[in-house]
């Protein structure tokens, strides 16, 4: 845990950057350095119209092609490497969870959304799996904006926004790319882009891209196999109208993510978390090695016990795609410029991964979405302009996620979706030359709807068990010796099928069915079960003779649920900027953002409430020595209310992933700098001090079977509650540094260009289980690239090597209720030459 004292801090480096500044400025109108050709601008849309990075009064980053290739950026999976603020859980499948300083959510299903807004060509993304389908390729820049964004962006912007912008057509130009690449993992990669005039007003422009790559894994998962193409056709209908369409569509295969068998906890836990057992295999092993295969069958106590059967490599895999369809008409009116952005989304996602411990999951998902959005952005010669809007979403999504762990199999099927709109502006009032005053409101209404099924289905040997010691149902999770029917024991006897794999609830039931395990009409209620519905087995033995009451089924789902939930909110922005010299911007804001409540399957409780927070930031951008030097520093103090956190656990006798409201304070410092040291080498650095903890923080399991990392608050109703209240969150990093540094060699009308990156983290934590074990130790990095520049930059060609010294860390962690631990590790050392060719 860390804590600073934030107003104090602030105002001593506050004090010392502005006396920097001052210095800077005595020399800013010195001689420039003979060669030296400064520091290129770099235009962002971060707030919804063209501006300088420089001149934007919010903390933003910006990442052109170059950039993205050099950082080995491949999709939006890969994204964590780019910025110390940034964080990305990828824990299966094509799931992907976004963290900015902390705020995040681990999106484990469809009916919780994201916090950190994603956005591909102006059109919002309503599911965070989309994230996983972008791939980076012909991209123009991708933008990082850091904090709430709740007046232009608003729904689910908490934490921040991610924009991938592609690279547009051009009129008039005929024009293109191809590249190749080949590297070690069996990685090859072929992607290229053609820019075509049909007339003086129209033109198109068509990308395509195709990635393959052996998995990291010694069993072939974190694997890349991926594809992707878009389309964009421009047409200036007159000098005001223009219209641009775009296509796009992207597909994800192979095994996907797979996590090591880092270790086990005893279970269950007898008094103590830090009873861990690390499982000595291998980094890179992989989830289907024989040794976390092992492993696994030990857990249960037994050799013999007949459901558990081993993960084999043909039990993963991902096969999902995504398709956009958009448009964006821009007409300029004398007052300034009319926007309508319409657009269509659709995914198909079908994919087994190992996270729930013994057997993998699948999940089968499909979402369609619809959005409009409708802006405009006025351009007036008096002192004040901004931008009005409005903006609706629909969503349909059908889920099917199967957690089949051969003997416990939570399964869940459901639709769910909704609406939402809103209405928004936010506007600068000029008061003089210098300074200006700005302020934004949006208003927002969310409605969702889900309707489904949650079950649980659990397997008893010998028949049903017997009851506990106070009258409750026994199972395998009881602390004690177990009873004489209970599943422990009976189960050993080889007889027990183990619960299949399959796509829904009622194909996992039928299973049995057609099998001559259970009667269709087995249902009955057993004494001591109370009212779960019991599917009794019936075996045959070689004889032909059945064996009546062997074991039997359990279902303690919750059966159907049926919900409609409405929210609304208003968020604001109030600011002021103050250009304290020509190159230099002061700037203080303050912004709220909100993310809407949901259903929640796992809990009593079946919906958990709004996340709110508040954004307090004092930032600074700066040039300095002619424009040979950049410094942009932000302040920032996050009040975070509500943060909806999901995590694994167990209740009522199974697997579930509730959802709880923490609140946290988040403070720190960001530096960015760029330095032209002279006219072939540049230096970079991006430096972050992060203190963000959890002010109030509760989880809760079924009694005595918590793993957490935090103290016992009690039992109360049956359940046990657990106070992680000081604890950091996840994805914070006390420090964070990426450091840069370019150099470019004239060779006789050619260019090499040698550029070297050293990113270094701090220890984070990865898992809102809050363990010592699923912390990631902090890490060091190197990336190296050459890249030869030839005919004036007609082609290229380059060599990189990525994570030299070979470094991995813990990405992220996942700890099942029966006591695994898993981990997906970073990259290895990669390396590669890369082929490019512009005409």
């Amino acid at each position: 845990m860390k804590k600073i004292a934030f107003t104090a801090t602030s105002a001593t480096i506050l004090s010392l950057a502005v006396g920097i500044q001052t210095a800077f400025a005595q020399s800013a109108n010195e001689p420039k350095a003979s060669g030296s050709a400064g520091i290129d601008e770099v235009i962002v849309t971060a707030q919804r119209r063209e501006q300088s990075l420089q001149d934007a009064a919010l903390p933003v980053q910006s990442f052109d092609s170059d950039s993205l290739k050099q950082a080995g950026i491949d999709s939006g999976l890969d994204l964590g490497l780019l910025s110390p603020a940034l964080g990305v859980n990828a824990s299966g499948g094509p799931l992907a969870s976004f963290f900015v300083r902390g705020v995040g959510a681990l999106t484990v299903n469809p009916l919780t959304d994201a916090a950190i807004a994603q956005n591909v060509d102006g059109v919002y993304l309503g599911r965070s799996s989309g994230a996983a389908g972008q791939a980076m390729f012909d991209l123009e820049r991708v933008e990082l904006l850091k904090g709430p964004q709740g007046t232009l962006y608003g729904r689910n912007a908490t934490g921040g926004v991610v924009n991938y912008l592609p690279t547009k057509p051009v009129l008039g130009e005929n024009s293109g790319y191809i590249q190749a690449e080949v590297g070690n993992y069996s990685k090859t990669g072929l992607q290229g882009a053609a820019n075509i005039a049909i007339s003086d007003d129209v033109a198109i422009r068509i990308s395509a891209n195709k990635v393959d790559r052996d998995g990291f894994s010694d069993d072939g998962t974190n694997d890349q196999d991926s594809a992707a193409v878009r389309a964009q056709l421009l047409f200036n209908a007159s000098d005001k109208l223009s219209i641009r369409l775009a296509v796009d569509h992207s597909e994800i295969n192979g095994k996907g993510p797979g996590g090591d068998l880092l270790g086990t906890y005893a279970n269950p836990p007898q008094g103590s978390i830090t009873d861990y057992t690390p499982s000595g295999l291998a980094v890179n092993s992989g989830p289907t090695d024989a040794g976390a295969n092992a492993i696994r069958a030990g857990v249960l106590h037994t050799p013999s016990f007949a459901p558990y059967q081993p993960i084999d490599g043909d039990d993963l895999y991902q096969d999902a795609s995504w398709t956009g369809f958009s448009a964006e008409i821009n007409y300029q009116a004398d007052l300034g410029t009319l926007t309508f952005i319409p657009a269509y989304r659709e995914s198909e996602q079908d994919y087994q991964f190992s996270g729930p411990g013994f057997s993998p999951a699948k999940t089968l998902e499909e979402n369609e979405q619809t959005s409009f959005e409708l802006r405009f952005a006025t351009d007036l010669d008096g002192p004040l302009n901004g931008i009005l809007g409005a903006f609706y979403i629909e969503e349909e999504i059908s889920t099917s996620s199967v957690f089949a762990q051969n003997y416990a199999s939570p399964i869940q099927n459901y639709d769910n979706g909704g609406d939402s709109w809103a209405v928004f502006g936010q506007g600068t009032f000029d008061v003089s030359e210098t300074f200006r005053l700005n302020a934004g409101v949006r208003y927002t209404e969310d409605n969702k709807f889900v309707d489904g099924i949650s079950d649980t289905f659990l397997t008893f040997c010998g028949g049903a068990p017997a009851p506990g010691p106070n009258g409750e149902p026994s199972n395998f999770l009881t602390p004690g010796p177990p009873p004489s029917n209970s599943f422990a024991n009976g189960c050993a006897s080889g007889a027990m099928p183990a619960h299949p794999i399959t796509g829904d609830r009622d194909a996992f039931i039928q299973y049995f069915v057609d099998n001559g395990l259970i009667a269709a009409d087995s249902v009955a209620t057993v004494p001591g079960m109370g009212p779960p519905p019991v599917y009794n087995i019936a075996h045959v033995d070689p004889t032909g003779y059945p064996s009546p009451n062997l074991g039997a089924i359990v279902n303690l789902g919750d059966g159907a649920l049926a919900s409609d939930l409405s929210y609304s909110e208003t968020t604001y922005r109030i600011g002021a900027e103050w250009d304290w010299a020509e190159s230099n911007l002061l700037y203080a804001t303050f912004e709220s953002g909100y993310r809407a409540g949901g259903v929640d399957l796992a809990t009593d409780a079946p919906t958990y409430d709004p996340e709110y927070i508040d954004a307090f930031t004092i930032g600074s951008k700066n040039r300095f020595l002619d424009n040979t030097l950049q410094v942009n520093a932000e302040l920032f103090l996050w009040k975070y209310d509500g943060q909806q956190v999901t995590y694994f656990t167990t209740l009522d006798g199974g697997s579930a992933f509730p959802i709880a409201n923490a609140d946290a304070t988040i403070q720190g410092l960001d530096v960015d700098i760029i330095w032209a040291a002279t006219g072939s080498t540049t230096f970079g650095l991006n430096l972050q001090y992060l203190d963000a903890a959890y002010d109030k923080l509760t989880l809760i399991s079924d009694p005595g079977v918590g793993r957490f990392g935090c103290a016992s608050a009690g039992v109360t109703d049956g359940v046990e509650s657990y106070d992680c209240s000081g604890n950091d969150m996840l994805y914070s990093p006390e420090i964070g540094a990426d450091f840069d540094i370019n150099h470019v060699i004239d060779m006789s009308g050619n260019e090499l260009s040698l550029t070297a990156r050293v990113s270094h983290r701090a220890e984070q934590q990865t898992n809102f289980l809050l363990l010592d074990e699923t912390k990631s130790d902090s890490y060091t990095t190197l990336n190296l690239d050459a890249t030869l520049f030839v005919d004036d930059g007609g082609w290229s060609v380059s060599a990189f090597v990525r994570n030299v010294t070979d470094e991995q860390f813990i990405a992220n962690t996942n700890v099942s209720n029966r006591g695994l631990n898993y981990g997906i590790y970073s990259p290895p050392r990669t390396y590669g030459v890369r082929l490019m060719a512009n005409f």
